[in-house]
């Protein structure tokens, strides 16, 4: 069965489940037994074939989120596993988790005052695995003394740490870790993926797994979600379907406007990408210097020199040549490698003050075309909503007149008001990737890989969602381009490791991505 994709609030978690409730198919004690059991099967599996000589230690407090960590103890008691609970918050005293997991033998230790921190290092060292379930959604306030310092004790145990739906001191919707909170190796989240961990999959408080615990809950309870994880089963969705008796022209055209005498490699790797996207025709707009430099290593382009002197491109001349060609194509690249010159911002401004010219082809705007679109006003009216934009932290920041830091600090905003402000699909890149359209959808890429950290990786992703967007929807080209970037990034990382790997790698590493994603079912 394919796993829920839908990303939630803590407030939309909590109707979803009430609504549940109140339909009469489950109740709490049922859903908690069924949360329990799934945690604890994971746990089995994780532990291996030797679990029974393993020791488990659940960190338990006062809410649900403990609950579930008793009687997932209770069933891992039950498999054989010797599981102690240690109550890092006082529980209420009718607790029938609580009383479930003593029936089955387990051990309860309450940590009271200034012994708490001794008797939780004896416990780390006896363990093999540390479940918390302590704070779950409980975020009311800071965590103080003494949960700080037990919970310095469990991470300086070195013990594998894995937290029931988010790590205790963690935001559920803003992905805001306090610093004394407990960090996590491994998150399972219940039912359906929280938001805040989503978008903050990658800092070290989220460990480097998260895992959806399917609890059955029915999907009719969140169809009205418009967020979701980019996976790769919807990425294999995404694919465009080719007809076997199909022609280059039904596969789309795609332009590129790219390149200048000092960024030569940005234009290539743009192209080279954007001819392994499966588009049917690319065509490379950049100035003659880059051409003569170019002409031999991309044979699969056609190429539109452009008139250049030596401060760069010529915007008249320029503006002529690709106002001809631009109605005759699907989709257009615009920025990757142009440089800041006068003659690129003034191509930049004409381009995006004529009407009528992009009426029939997305618009995909990335690198350079983002810092001189953020200094020509009302630029995104004239693309009338067929537009991508892929921009870095920093870009977003130029674009939205707002600091790196603000961007950084609420990514999830910093996306959604560009998506809306622009009317056009937004891909805010990152360790964890957002995709937002302005009509509220949200798509997240959790698959950090800091093999991409490097010059060129962008470009690639730019001409890879220029090629599917030739012949896709807007926000499932950008989707895609950014699921195939990632499984392309992935392979490089395994056979040529984050230290050596390269933006050309990616290329060449693509037709990988795309197999893998055809041979999903």
């Amino acid at each position: 069965m394919t796993p829920n994709r839908k990303v939630v609030t803590a407030a939309e978690m909590q109707s979803i489940e009430q609504r549940w409730f109140d339909s009469g198919e489950i109740t709490l004690e049922g859903m908690m037994d069924r949360v329990g059991q799934a945690i604890a099967d994971w746990v089995l599996a994780d532990l291996g074939l030797d679990a029974g000589g393993k020791n488990v230690l659940a960190l338990v407090g006062k809410g649900n989120n403990g609950g579930d960590a008793l009687v997932a103890g209770k069933y891992l008691l039950e498999a054989g596993v010797r599981t102690t609970a240690a109550a890092v918050l006082a529980r209420a005293g009718d607790d029938p988790p609580m009383d479930q997991f003593i029936e089955a033998d387990g051990k309860v230790v309450e940590l009271e005052g200034s012994a708490a921190v001794r008797e939780m290092s004896n416990l780390c060292d006896k363990s093999d695995l540390i479940l918390d379930g302590v704070l779950g959604f409980s975020i009311s306030r800071q965590i103080e003394e003494p949960i700080s310092s037990v919970f310095e004790t469990v991470k300086s145990s070195g013990k594998r740490i894995v937290a029931i739906d988010l790590p205790s001191g963690a935001n559920p919707d803003t992905g805001k870790f306090d610093p004394n909170g407990l960090s996590a190796d491994v998150c399972l989240s219940v039912g359906l993926t929280k938001l805040g961990p989503a978008i903050r999959f990658g800092d070290p408080a989220y460990g480097d797994e998260m895992t959806v615990l399917d609890v059955g809950i029915p999907s009719r309870l969140s169809d009205h979600i418009k967020r979701e994880v980019n996976t790769t089963e919807l990425a294999h969705t995404l694919l465009p379907n080719r007809d076997l008796t199909a022609h280059k022209g039904d596969f789309g055209r795609a332009l590129l406007i790219a390149g200048s005498n000092t960024y030569v490699g940005a234009a290539s790797l743009a192209a080279q990408a954007c001819v392994r996207s499966g588009v049917g025709l690319v065509a490379l707009a950049t100035p003659t210097s880059v051409f003569q430099a170019l002409s031999g290593d991309i044979p699969e382009a056609t190429y539109i020199p452009l008139e250049e002197d030596v401060n760069g491109v010529l915007p008249g001349p320029a503006f002529d040549q690709l106002q001809q060609r631009i109605p005759t194509v699907d989709s257009v690249l615009i920025g990757v490698g142009v440089g800041l010159s006068y003659g690129a911002r003034e191509l930049l401004s004409r381009l995006t003050s004529t009407p009528h010219l992009w009426d029939n082809c997305t618009v995909i705007l990335d690198a350079d075309g983002l810092t001189l679109a953020s200094q020509l006003p009302g630029w995104w009216e004239v693309f009338d909503g067929h537009l991508v934009i892929t921009p870095h932290p920093g870009e977003m920041s130029r674009l939205l007149g707002i600091s790196v830091e603000e961007v950084e600090t609420d990514r999830l905003t910093a996306v959604q008001t560009a998506a809306e402000r622009f009317n056009c699909v937004a891909v805010l890149k990152g360790a964890t990737t957002l995709i937002a359209s302005p009509d509220g959808r949200l798509r997240i890429n959790m698959v950090p890989n800091h093999g991409l950290a490097r010059g060129g990786t962008g470009d690639v992703l730019a001409g890879l969602i220029t090629g599917l967007a030739a012949k896709s929807d807007a926000f499932d080209s950008a989707s895609l381009g950014v699921s195939l970037h990632s499984l392309s990034a992935q392979y490089a990382r395994k056979y040529l490791t984050p230290y050596a790997m390269t933006a050309s790698d990616l290329v060449s590493h693509l037709h990988m991505a795309f197999r893998a994603l055809a041979s999903k079912t």
